[in-house]
């Protein structure tokens, strides 16, 4: 009776290890082909805004520079405030 719970207990360690690999795998997987895959290519094609830059200032500030659309954005925020410092119009380059 003592060695049929303690196969039950090794087997249900073997159970659960495998399922925590198994996991793993897909988590990898999934970052180095998500790419390549076609729902999270089409999940990329829709994206209207990008942040261009980020930069701390102190602890509790920071600069953020993105982008919606065409025009170009610089946040400034803190802690208490966030302030929208500069909004630029995106210039197009003629050839």
């Amino acid at each position: 009776m003592e060695g049929l719970m303690i196969l039950k207990a090794v087997l249900s360690l073997a159970f659960v290890l495998g399922l925590m690999l198994l996991t793993l795998w897909a988590i990898k997987y999934c970052q180095l082909h998500g790419a390549k895959n076609k729902f999270m290519r089409k999940l990329g094609e829709n994206q209207r805004l990008q942040v261009l830059e980020n930069r701390r200032l102190d602890a509790r500030n920071s600069l953020v520079l993105f982008k919606k659309d065409d025009k170009e954005y610089l946040l400034l925020l803190g802690a208490t405030q966030n302030l929208l410092i500069e909004s630029e119009q995106a210039k197009k380059v003629q050839k």
